[in-house]
């Protein structure tokens, strides 16, 4: 714990550079990189800019991103700049100020917390697991199979990747740590290494991942979004997974901020909940430059694998889940209380708003 608290006080001088200066890497969904500045609603003097970070641009994040782009930010007097952070922690800018709000998983939440450094969930974008435990090839088409094995899990060991593989292979009997070697890797390497024989099964993060190992002969062991499947190894059906967290210390100096922040997100959840994949998919693409197929695949899968959150709120049991899988994976070991992690009174009072406009 104390490791991880030095690393992220580390980063926040490190990364507050970088949440200065207006440069930032925008990340496509299939992990092509540029570096560009970032001023999406042209810069208006009249709104407030905002800064939210993210380790990867996501499609399961698109109420943040369509706040933005259907312009429900500005109608609160907002403008979001979208900073993707490499080679650091995205959370770091956020405890350090430099930046407002952070796009992460649910176990960055438990992780930060546990270091002692305050920060609150105010919004979970998705509702389901959406990764997927995909195997190289019909000869990995089973957990047991992968006994001996070689099995990537996402980036780094704290992750939900990681955690999530570990998850699997337990839920056959097998010991994740010693019978299945489950190793860090980028997505982008899945690929190659499968066709080296250096892999035969990842974590895919996201539904175009999934698509992709599947086309080249891979086979789907684990969906995450199937109810049944995803109860047998978490014990919920419901894992709110995606996340926007900010800091303890912006909630209690600036919760005016807070909550025109919220507001506009619930309004782009609402918009999601009756669009069109396809519509989705166009709103989304100014920022996922050249991404258009990927964004239109996740958005259907995303529909008919009722993925997406359209409240905003987690569930006791999502919750329980994911600290059981943070601990499996080796990023906490106590428990924190639902109260610690969430702060949803902004949900409850941007849904009431709206409620009082119809």
């Amino acid at each position: 714990m104390k490791k991880l608290l030095a690393l992220l006080l580390t980063l926040t001088f490190a990364l507050g550079l970088l949440a200065g200066c207006g440069q930032t890497e925008t990340t496509s969904s299939d992990g092509e990189e540029s570096t560009q500045t970032t001023t999406e609603q042209g810069g208006d003097a009249q709104l407030q800019k905002i800064v939210i970070t993210e380790q990867v641009r996501g499609y399961h994040w698109a109420p943040a991103y369509l706040a933005q782009t259907l312009g429900y930010f500005a109608e609160e007097g907002l403008d979001a700049e979208f900073q993707t952070i490499k080679g650091g922690d995205a959370t770091a800018p956020v405890l350090s100020g430099d930046a407002q709000f952070c796009l992460k998983g649910i176990e960055t939440a438990l992780m930060v917390n546990e270091a002692g450094q305050g920060c609150k969930v105010i919004v979970s974008t998705t509702q389901k697991y959406p990764y997927q435990l995909v195997g190289a090839s019909e000869e990995y088409s089973t957990i047991e199979s992968l006994k001996g094995q070689v099995v990537a899990g996402g980036q780094s060991t704290n992750s939900g990747p990681y955690s999530f593989a570990k998850a699997c292979i337990a839920s056959a009997g097998l010991d994740p740590d010693t019978d299945v070697n489950v190793t860090t890797m980028a997505s982008s390497g899945y690929a190659a290494a499968i066709a080296n024989g250096e892999l035969q099964a990842a974590v895919s993060a996201n539904p175009w991942s999934a698509k992709t190992l599947a086309d080249g002969g891979g086979v789907i062991i684990v969906d995450g979004t199937d109810e049944q499947v995803i109860k047998e190894i978490i014990g919920s059906e419901s894992y709110e997974l995606f996340t926007v967290i900010t800091s303890d210390a912006l909630i209690q100096s600036d919760p005016e901020l807070v909550q025109k922040a919220v507001n506009a997100m619930a309004k782009a959840m609402k918009w999601m909940e009756s669009a069109t994949p396809e519509e989705i998919a166009e709103k989304l693409l100014p920022l996922f430059d050249g991404a258009e197929e990927e964004l239109l695949y996740d958005a259907q899968y995303d529909k008919e694998h009722e993925v997406a959150s359209y409240t905003g709120y987690h569930t006791a049991s999502g919750f329980q889940a994911a600290i059981n899988l943070t601990k499996l994976a080796g990023g906490i070991t106590g428990d924190a209380t639902e109260e610690q992690i969430y702060d949803e009174s902004f949900l409850d009072d941007a849904w009431q708003a709206l409620a009082n406009q119809q």
